[in-house]
This record gives C-alpha cells, sequence and structure tokens, in this order.
C-alpha cells in the first residue's frame, strides 16, 4: 500500500492513489504545454484554454489552477474584447451535511438500510406474486394441452394413431360394402 505523501502532488493531498496519479498525469501535461506556450501570444493563451476547457483535459485541483492562470492572463489582455469562458468542475463537493465525518456515515448507513428493507419487501412480495401467476399459467397450459383435442407435443402420437385407426376402419367398411355388392352383382348375373 502506498504512503499517503505519495498522494501529494502540488500542494494538493488527494485521497486516492488513482487520484494522485491523475493529477501527475495534468502536472506533467501542464509542464509540456508552458514549455511551447507563448504567454504573450494571447490567440495561442486564448486557444488552449478554449481547447482545455472543451475537451474536459483538465479534471483535477492541479489542472484547475493551470486554467485559473490562464483565464487570468486572458482577463487581463487589453486585445481581447470578450471575457473568456468560465472553468466548469466536473466534481460534486455538497455531499457533506454535517462537520463530523462519523456522525453523517453513521446516519447515511441507518437511511438506506430502512428504505432498502422496504424495497426489498415490495420487490420480494412482488416476485412471489408473479411466480404464483406463472405457476398458474403453467398448470392450466399443460391441462389445456393433455385434454383438448388438438395435437401437441404430448399426444400428437395418440391423436395420429386413432386418426388412421379411424380412416383404416372407415375402409375396411367401405371394402365389406363393395364386395357385397359385387357378390351381389355377380350372383344376380349367374342366374
Amino acid at each position: 500500500m502506498a504512503d499517503k505523501t505519495d498522494w501529494i502532488v502540488d500542494g494538493f493531498q488527494f485521497g486516492t492513489e488513482k487520484d494522485a496519479e491523475l493529477a501527475r498525469n495534468e502536472q506533467q501535461r501542464i509542464e509540456r504545454l508552458e514549455e511551447k506556450l507563448d504567454y504573450e501570444n494571447q490567440d495561442m493563451v486564448s486557444a488552449v484554454y478554449q481547447k482545455a476547457i472543451n475537451n474536459r483535459v483538465f479534471r483535477t485541483p492541479v489542472g484547475y489552477v493551470f486554467l485559473k492562470k490562464l483565464q487570468r492572463i486572458l482577463q487581463q489582455s487589453t486585445l481581447s474584447g470578450d471575457t473568456p469562458a468560465n472553468i466548469p468542475v466536473y466534481g460534486v463537493y455538497s455531499m457533506r451535511e454535517s462537520a463530523n465525518p462519523t456522525v453523517e456515515r453513521v446516519i447515511a448507513s441507518r437511511k438506506p438500510a430502512k428504505q432498502k428493507n422496504k424495497q426489498e419487501f415490495f420487490s420480494r412480495r412482488t416476485s412471489i406474486v408473479a411466480n404464483i401467476i406463472l405457476v398458474f399459467l403453467l398448470v392450466a397450459v399443460v391441462v389445456v394441452s393433455t385434454i383438448g383435442s388438438a395435437p401437441t407435443v404430448f399426444n400428437y402420437e395418440n391423436i395420429l394413431q386413432n386418426r388412421y385407426a379411424q380412416w383404416e376402419q372407415q375402409l375396411s367398411e367401405r371394402e365389406q360394402v363393395i364386395r357385397e355388392k359385387e357378390k351381389e352383382l355377380l350372383g344376380t348375373d349367374k342366374k
């Protein structure tokens, strides 16, 4: 685990190693920009400032300090008639409601627990009702498909066998009738 002194960048102490690394990267970017940036050229300063704001290049206080420096240079410029754009801050700082973080954590941990229990009970109850309805529908589908006369996955073989048996019986009956008619006709011809 890294020492928290490693999380200090340009006079700012960060809460995580990841934030400190991000600030170090921004600091290196600022150093490269300052090597190439001509502060006397207002167009160049304005272009760098606008591009940094539009592309959200800087997200830590280290980068905000550099943006503020560029903003002051642009504000003091006599060549520029319009004021530079404001620096957007994407972090949220109003999450704390009390001055004591321990009390805040205890209060915060109690509130979501009650809401979470209500939400869990509601969702659990809804889930149980939905499952009962689904089981009822499944039983109804099985009963209808078993009792029904239309061929289904459950009874298609029996229904087809019954149909073929009926056809065979009908054919046998017709055959019998035809044979009887033939006998009658043949019997009457010989007389």
